[in-house]
């Protein structure tokens, strides 16, 4: 069972966010955050996926796509499958743009620590289209003429599983939510 935390403020903060027009989640339960964060994910398509290989790091834009709190990476290679197969835990980040002179209060994104799993189409069709019935751009591809060559890339899929999520959005109410993946 996931345990959420909500980090609590003093009344005087809750006073001043309020003020602001912004009243902080107090309590919610696993299934509705898990929900909030499933739609999050379902209305972006860019994160920043963070591997890490021989004490390494390394960060890479990707496109993605999700099926409820697991995301899903197509990839034709690059140094991020490599420090996969040698180190499967991941964080990645997703952000909405954020202008503070706007509305210093708009901040919105999410932190999310996870295993990753990998796997070539080819080896695994089945698993594969499975999966794809995920994706937010079949229909595109298809329209703009592209489907037979996309078909035809024998893709790596990574699969993230969330350990650990962290999320901000101050007008939806949250300031720090945490969920994380119980014993």
């Amino acid at each position: 069972m996931p345990n959420i935390l909500i980090p609590s403020l003093s009344q005087a903060r809750k006073e001043s966010f309020a003020h602001r027009g912004i009243h902080l989640v107090e309590s919610i339960t696993a299934p509705e955050f898990e929900q909030v964060i499933a739609d999050y994910l379902a209305g972006h398509n860019v994160l920043h996926l963070a591997t890490c290989s021989n004490n390494m790091p390394r960060s890479t834009t990707v496109e993605y796509f999700n099926n409820g709190l697991t995301v899903y990476v197509l990839s034709e290679g690059g140094g991020k499958l490599a420090n996969l197969k040698e180190n499967p835990m991941v964080s990645y980040t997703i952000a909405d743009p954020y202008n503070p002179a706007e509305d210093f209060f708009g901040a919105a994104g999410l932190q999310v620590w996870g295993s990753a799993s990998l796997f070539r189409k080819n080896d695994d069709p089945g698993k594969f289209d499975g999966i794809i019935k995920y994706s937010r751009y079949t229909d595109t591809v298809q329209q703009q003429g592209l489907g037979q060559k996309a078909a035809a890339v024998n893709f790596n899929v990574i699969t993230v599983i969330p350990l650990k999520m962290v999320y901000l959005n101050y007008r939806e109410g949250y300031r720090k939510a945490t969920w994380e993946q119980g014993a």
